[in-house]
């Protein structure tokens, strides 16, 4: 099982029992065709990168990097899993409402209570016109996060750039990983100019 390569459409599916593991294909397989497994969420490839070191090409886009949030993103529920940049320069929706939720919850004049509560019951008309009224708040709460995440991701680049990989074997990985995320930021960058 530790051969089977990873693929968000994998051929195989693994059962676990007691002490027995079984594989099945999910799929006919062809002559010479990898056995494939899924070895966790293709929408992000930056989780597969970080534990099994490999980075995920086929992956729509990567975490949104709002690390400084994690708190705010334990109030909303969110996971990294949904707070997604995406490789055509789309937002998820959550990255959205995690920001808004943020600087409202920051403003000591404002109730947050009405936002968060239609955020955890799903009432999007409620949510659509708090985001209508802050929307240009939230646009440069994340303008502001992207540049600054190029500006690192160009920084890291080029400190990593000066190892010798044959001391640091996974110098190139890193700078493909980091290559992956700056071009889905430039995206998300173009699409968020585009706004305002």
């Amino acid at each position: 099982m530790d051969y089977f390569n990873h693929d968000a459409s994998p051929n195989l599916d693994i059962q676990f029992d007691d002490y027995a593991c079984t594989v099945y294909a999910s799929r006919d397989i062809q002559a010479g065709e990898p056995l494939t497994i899924s070895l966790g969420d293709a929408s992000n490839p930056s989780s597969l990168f970080a534990t099994y070191g490999f980075l995920d090409d086929s992956a729509p886009g990567t975490f949104c990097k709002l690390m400084d949030l994690q708190d705010d993103m334990k109030d909303m529920k969110f996971g990294f899993k949904d707070l997604l940049f995406y490789k055509n320069g789309e937002v998820s929706p959550e990255v959205y409402d995690l920001v808004l939720y943020s600087i409202l919850k920051n403003d000591p004049n404002f109730d947050v209570a009405p936002f968060y509560d239609a955020c955890m019951s799903g009432d999007e008309a409620t949510k659509q016109a708090y985001h209508g009224e802050y929307f240009s708040y939230t646009l440069n709460y994340v303008k502001g996060h992207v540049d600054s995440t190029l500006e690192d991701l160009d920084r890291l680049s080029a400190k990593a750039q000066t190892y010798d990989p044959a001391t640091h074997p996974r110098v190139p990985i890193i700078l493909q990983h980091n290559a992956f995320v700056k071009q889905t930021f430039e995206a998300v960058k173009w699409n968020l100019d585009q706004m305002g």
